[in-house]
């Protein structure tokens, strides 16, 4: 059985269950913060559930999972040291390490890629009703960009590829509300990078509720020329429920620290992890076919010296 299904009782749960950890705690044992993504997004109940597994056998330490405003803010955070560890997905990583992007002059040099968990996928969808069959067909269409900054920055990549940029009336918005103008009419597609697992497409998808519209596979191939840490996927394999095959973008997620965070602590809490994989994939779906093989996925910046000494001692890294 699947305990997440995206229940507020349980999130909630888990979330003062490690406040109440954290007031919990004897003058011994030091705290150390994740910052994930809003307080509804997949990816801050999967590190909810990371965090209290590790919790169960960290021996002078624990970890706090919080809400934050996302990926790229996360950067900022961990690099000036208001967050220990922080999620994004690979892409935004590179940019703010590399000072591109969103980041442009302003590197984010200290933080360390500690491992990739769960997985991402940018989802473009329209009614099922829609006369829209391909994205070249958005053409003089009204689109949101859902949740963070790399919703926009993918979509706006992938229209570009399809030379249609200017000819889209493209804008940044909050996903649910979007589905809602979506349902309305008001907008004709949605462009969203979500963390699986994901109930609100699920839901979607089993009720044929959503178009999805595939990345073809000569802009494929130029995107992940822009970017080889963009893995492309079926979306089928993740939804099987799904009537056609939709090719779509996944994007690792690591976790990363800053450059001075105790190594003892990185490679304890990789090592409970990885140990105890099959707890944590039991309990949430957001950690499926994650092991140590897959925790450098999407490696683009300096490894952690903790994160270095745990993947060589398992031979993931020569």
């Amino acid at each position: 059985m699947k305990v997440m299904k995206s229940s507020h009782f349980l999130r909630f749960g888990l979330f003062f269950l490690a406040l109440f950890a954290a007031t919990s705690l004897g003058a011994e044992e030091r705290r150390y913060t994740i910052y994930t993504s809003g307080l509804n997004s997949s990816v801050y109940v999967n590190m909810l559930y990371f965090a209290n597994l590790v919790n169960q056998y960290a021996a002078d330490f624990t970890l706090i999972t919080l809400p934050s405003d996302g990926g790229p803010a996360n950067m900022i955070s961990v690099n000036e040291g208001k967050a220990s560890f922080g999620t994004s997905t690979a892409e935004s990583v590179k940019a703010a390490y590399d000072g591109s992007g969103g980041f442009q002059g302003k590197p984010q040099s200290r933080i360390r890629h500690v491992a990739s968990f769960g997985f991402s996928l940018m989802f473009i969808y329209v009614r099922p009703d829609s006369a829209i069959q391909s994205i070249s067909d958005l053409k003089g269409k009204k689109v949101i960009y859902g949740g963070g900054t790399g919703s926009e920055l993918i979509g706006k990549q992938i229209l570009d590829l399809y030379g249609i940029t200017n000819a889209v009336m493209a804008q940044r918005g909050d996903t649910e509300k979007a589905r809602i103008a979506l349902d309305k009419k008001e907008i004709d597609a949605i462009f969203t990078v979500a963390r699986l697992p994901v109930p609100a497409y699920t839901d979607l998808i089993n009720r044929n509720a959503v178009k999805l519209l595939p990345v073809e596979p000569a802009q494929m191939k130029a995107l992940r020329g822009l970017s080889p840490l963009y893995v492309e996927v079926d979306i089928k394999d993740y939804y099987p429920s799904y009537a056609n095959s939709a090719k779509a973008i996944g994007l690792p997620g690591p976790l990363v620290t800053r450059d001075d965070a105790p190594s003892q602590v990185v490679y304890a809490m990789l090592k409970i992890v990885y140990s105890h994989m099959a707890d944590l994939q039991k309990m949430n779906d957001g950690f499926r076919n994650d092991s140590p093989s897959t925790g450098l996925r999407g490696l683009a910046i300096p490894i952690h010296p903790g994160a270095e000494k745990y993947f060589k001692e398992v031979g993931a890294l020569k």
